[in-house]
């Protein structure tokens, strides 16, 4: 008795897990994976899909270190996005005449996009002389 339990549930498993293979939605992204592939014949290597819209190179922004900026200024276009890299061990608070970021955790960011033209200035919160600018055409 034991042994048919065992050989009707192995049945199951097998037979749920085909259905369910045959059945089973291969999601895009694989299949874009499979495409670079074959294409490249790369022998099974893994190619990660590159995101619509995104870019290779690195975002646009102000990378804070001892709340200092780098770089200390940016020119933009309008509707572009900012990011504030905070790569100190402590939080840090970016205060511009338009803007408040909060509390920014180390390793974090903060983004902000500019729909108008000007020149905007900020600093830390910490008041230290220590200022940035970003000039939106």
């Amino acid at each position: 008795m034991r042994t048919l339990f065992k050989l009707v549930l192995l049945a199951a498993l097998i037979y749920g897990g085909w259905y369910v293979w045959k059945n089973y939605d291969i999601p895009g992204w694989y299949k874009t994976v499979r495409q670079e592939i074959n294409a490249k014949n790369t022998k099974g290597a893994l190619i990660l899909p590159k995101r619509i819209g995104s870019s290779q190179k690195d975002p646009i922004g102000f990378y804070i270190n001892g709340c200092n900026f780098s770089p200390s200024s940016i020119t933009i276009n309008k509707g572009e996005k900012i990011t504030w890299y905070n790569k100190d061990s402590v939080d840090r608070q970016i205060i511009g005449d338009v803007f408040d970021s909060g509390l920014i955790n180390p390793n974090k960011s903060y983004s902000k996009i500019f729909y108008e033209s000007g020149t905007f200035e900020f600093g830390c919160s910490d008041e230290t002389a220590n200022k940035g600018q970003i000039i939106v055409r």
